[in-house]
């Protein structure tokens, strides 16, 4: 095998070296060392505004899946707000916990960014572990927002924000030091800590922040019941059409999008073969998100008979979640497998969970939740060997882990366990402690909000009602035009009431009310046309009708004179008769010589008269 040497010559003297030792020659120097600090701590900042952006991706995602767009204010300050809380609790408290010095399940430095492992004893920091912080305070930020779209509609603001407070700086933060600190108990590489003869692989945190950020999701949901009406009609069985299709679709891309961020920031450094990783994890993520996505369009159209938007966003997401932990340690074939599981198992749970009637608003449980258990579990059926060695530089070569599918060292079955114990503790862990804060709650009915009045609804949440979480954003956001449209929305529920659309109905009252009265006018301006129309034939009514009376006229005049009446008193009775006859053949003229008594007879025209002297009378 030919071996590859450079010839260096250095102050007049020359030394060939192998390419493999000069390179490492380069790395072990300060300079080479400080330059790929830079350009890691450049790539994790890069990674990390990439999965900022999730934030928005889930603001969208969850208001397009609203059943009424009242709601979105409620659900955006929800949103903003698990943010704020998140950075603030994890910076000044979970940091310490989840990295901070100490042992295998907690931390005991760090807090309020301060000591190790930011800055060593001499008071020396290190751009990358604070860029490394700010990318975990966003895992955990995603974390903690997966709820929020789940219970959406239903749950107190300040319960909500009492469940993302804690599980920042507490429960979050502790789980991820478990698989993520080198003194951690899953921590992948061997260590005495190890609960087997290997740690638990997930290498994007499928488990930290998918099923972790899901499961309490799984708690309230059954706990705080369905959205009101929710199940009733035609829609028992059925998923309710989304408030707006466009938002939910381009939140979905949007988080196709910043997932990469999440993914590739699992390469913690660049150097050796980290872009080959990069790589490889970017073909896995995008060919599992298109087969979850195809396969739930494909069920869709199998049992509905229809193309579902929303079979075809979450089949996304879906696939995303399920390929998370084994992104870099699997081939391309089986992340095709992975991500068909995974539209396959949020399909057919989204039917289940219709069944028992559990009303997750965004599908967030069969999602991230129960897609976040198959890919820990995936991770330990099919991981490569050469793969995991890759992804895993610091594996020794007798230690490096495989999928149950490979086998190799014996290590295949002892993965598989490693990682079912892991999904169980997590499990354990976050429904023990989100379970303390929202059981207590539930026990004193403080969770859901109740009615205006007297603890029905008077009116359907398809129809926008009024609750305490709109209240209470209410009272914190100060804005006319929202005020002004609330005051609208209140005014239509009163006049609606006590009738109720029927469940599903989700079109916005303000857009019913603008078509009533754009039907209005135009019923306006039909009557408006009709009277024209009417005035119209009235008029040529009345012209042909002065015209019949003066044909009348003539043809009596005519009769008089050919009977020898006097013509000018029959004119006269005439024009007593029809004074708005005008015409100078009609002039009344008082007549020369008039008789008594007397009768015209014209067609149907028949006058009879009585006169005396010049004064003629009928």
């Amino acid at each position: 095998m030919m071996v590859h040497t450079i010839r260096l010559k250095i102050n007049g003297s020359e030394s060939d070296l192998a390419w493999s030792e000069f390179v490492a020659k380069i790395d072990s120097t300060e300079t080479s060392t400080k330059l790929f600090e830079h350009f890691d701590t450049a790539f994790i900042l890069q990674c990390s505004t990439l999965l900022f952006l999730m934030q928005a991706g889930f603001i969208l995602m969850e208001t397009g899946s609203l059943s009424t767009k009242r709601r979105a204010n409620a659900l955006i300050l929800k949103n903003l707000g698990d943010t704020v809380l998140c950075a603030f609790f994890y910076f000044l408290i979970g940091f310490g916990f989840s990295h901070g010095e100490g042992g295998p399940f907690i931390g005991e430095s760090g807090f309020i960014g301060v000591g190790k492992p930011l800055c060593d004893d001499g008071g020396t920091c290190s751009s990358k572990e604070y860029s490394l912080m700010f990318f975990r305070f966003l895992k955990t930020a995603t974390a903690v927002t997966i709820l929020s779209g789940c219970i959406a509609e239903r749950v107190h603001l300040w319960v909500y924000y009492l469940l993302v407070s804690v599980s920042s700086c507490f429960s979050l933060p502790l789980l991820a030091r478990w698989i993520n600190h080198s003194k951690g108990w899953a921590y992948p590489y061997t260590h005495p800590y190890s609960i087997f003869r290997t740690g638990v692989m997930d290498f994007a945190g499928a488990g930290e922040i998918c099923i972790a950020g899901a499961l309490p999701a799984l708690i309230l949901l059954p706990l705080i019941g369905p959205r009101r009406n929710r199940f009733d009609g035609e829609w028992k069985e059925e998923r309710l059409p989304s408030q707006n299709n466009y938002f939910k679709t381009l939140g979905a891309t949007i988080m196709w999008m910043s997932w990469y961020g999440l993914v590739f920031g699992g390469v913690s450094t660049l150097r050796t073969n980290g872009g080959a990783v990069v790589a490889k994890i970017a073909v896995n993520t995008t060919i599992s998100a298109v087969a979850a996505s195809i396969t739930a369009i494909g069920f869709g159209l199998y049992y509905e008979r229809k193309l579902c938007p929303t079979d075809a966003s979450n089949g996304i997401l879906s696939g995303l979640v399920g390929i998370t932990g084994a992104c870099a340690t699997v081939d391309t074939e089986w992340a095709l497998f992975i991500g068909m599981v995974s539209g396959l198992i949020y399909f057919s749970l989204t039917k289940v969970f219709l069944n028992l009637q559990i009303d997750d608003v965004v599908d967030g449980v069969q999602i991230h939740l129960c897609c976040g258990i198959w890919s820990v579990i995936a991770t330990a059926l099919f991981s490569s060997r050469d793969l995991v060695k890759v992804a895993y530089p610091d594996f020794e070569d007798e230690s490096v882990p495989c999928g149950l599918f490979y086998q190799c060292n014996g290590l295949g079955s002892v993965q598989l366990a490693a990682n079912l114990v892991y999904c169980a503790l997590i499990i354990l862990w976050i429904g023990l402690t989100s379970g303390l804060i929202i059981l207590p709650l539930w026990y004193f009915d403080l969770i859901r909000y109740s009615s205006r009045t007297d603890g029905e609804d008077t009116q359907s949440d398809y129809t926008g009602d009024t609750d305490s979480a709109d209240s209470d954003t209410h009272n914190l956001i100060q804005d006319s035009n929202i005020g002004r449209v609330d005051a609208e929305l209140k005014t239509i529920e009163e006049r609606n009431s006590p009738g109720i659309s029927p469940p599903g109905r989700v079109r916005n009252e303000l857009v019913i009310r603008e078509e009533k009265e754009e039907e209005e006018e135009e019923e306006v301006d039909e009557e408006e046309k009709e009277d024209e129309e009417e005035k119209e034939e009235d008029d040529e009514d009345n012209e042909s009708s002065l015209q019949k009376k003066a044909k009348i006229a003539d043809e009596i005049r005519n009769a008089s004179l050919q009977s020898g009446d006097d013509p000018l008193s029959a004119l006269g009775l005439i024009k007593t008769v029809y004074p708005d006859i005008e015409g100078e053949d009609l002039e009344l003229t008082p007549p020369s010589r008039a008789k008594r008594s007397g009768s015209l007879k014209s067609g149907e025209f028949n006058i009879e008269w009585d006169s005396a002297g010049e004064d003629s009378a009928i």
